[in-house]
């Protein structure tokens, strides 16, 4: 079988990127948070392929439908989009992705905005609209100073201000190091296997290294020889086996299990992660949870359980 799979989170990833390890806080307060009025909440749409679209301006026109993703580096506008808006050319850049690299155009992107948050101008690689599936991608460059929280029970996102954010209602809270804008997790475990995280927000489903396919064979990992097509932002594909891992845990939730896609994929490479078991977590398992809320200032992804996760007795994620 030969299933085709979006990757779009793990685009845009430049050299010089390395894993850093973490610490978990477990927070015993887990009331209920109210929202503070000056959040801004945006409403969000599903692509086709369960990833969430949110509008955002450009110069005052739009608004269009804009993927966040935490696993680029770069915001990203679709070339049928630059062209409507006549945006200024920039340069030739190196794209990386999932599949490769690219030379592709830049553009300059004047006045962008979601909500009531002004990003000012950026400098965005043009890609096709097909290939991105949306107008354009939010990236790292755009939320380095934000928290963003994903309510997957409300379906609806919220920008929040750090210095007013809390962590109550949350379960769970990791910290991490960061480079390059990634957060790195370490403190995650498949079928009783370490394995290194990043959260990516623009990708279908997870993906995992070779590295990590080598250690589950023989555990708990059942139909690897599914073959996958994942498909890049550059438009250029690379195969992949596909199959169910058991027992997945991140701090102190618990999953009976998840789908991979076991690839060789440039990124793991760039982070100095085709060695040691990686997983490019998306959005098929951040979904599992409530709400999980990505700090970028100060480094830390917030975790709320939902009802049917099961909380590890695992003493390494305790507080």
């Amino acid at each position: 079988m030969n299933n085709k799979i979006y990757a779009l989170g793990m685009a845009l990833l430049l050299a010089g990127n390395s894993a850093a390890p973490v610490q978990e806080q477990v927070q015993s307060n887990q009331s209920e948070t109210s929202v503070p009025s000056d959040i801004d909440i945006v409403e969000i749409e599903i692509d086709p392929v369960y990833r969430m679209t949110v509008p955002v301006q450009i110069d005052g026109a739009g608004p269009y439908d804009f993927l966040i993703d935490t696993g680029s580096e770069r915001t990203v506008v679709s070339t049928d989009l630059a062209g409507k808006l006549e945006l200024e050319f920039v340069e030739q850049a190196l794209l990386q992705s999932i599949a490769g690299s690219k030379v592709v155009d830049t553009a300059y992107v004047p006045d962008l905005t979601l909500g009531d948050q002004n990003y000012g101008g950026v400098i965005a690689p043009l890609l096709l609209t097909e290939d991105i599936g949306a107008d354009g991608i939010l990236g790292l460059d755009g939320l380095q100073n934000q928290r963003i929280l994903f309510d997957f029970r409300r379906e609806v996102i919220e920008i929040e201000d750090i210095a007013d954010a809390s962590n109550k209602g949350y379960e769970i809270v990791v910290t991490g190091r960061r480079k390059s804008g990634q957060l790195i997790l370490t403190n995650a475990m498949i079928s009783g296997i370490d394995v290194t995280v990043v959260i990516d927000t623009g990708a279908q489903s997870s993906i995992g290294n070779r590295a990590l396919q080598r250690r589950l064979s023989g555990k708990r990992a059942k139909g690897t020889d599914t073959q996958s097509e994942l498909h890049a932002v550059t438009g250029h594909t690379i195969m992949a086996d596909s199959g169910i891992a058991k027992d997945f845990r991140i701090g102190r939730a618990q999953f009976s299990h998840i789908g991979i896609a076991f690839a060789d994929a440039l990124p793991f490479k760039t982070l100095g992660l085709e060695n040691k078991p990686a997983l490019f977590l998306g959005m098929s398992v951040l979904r599992k949870f409530d709400r999980v809320a990505i700090d970028f200032r100060k480094r830390r992804v917030l975790f709320d359980l939902p009802r049917n996760a099961r909380p590890t007795r695992d003493r390494r994620f305790r507080s």
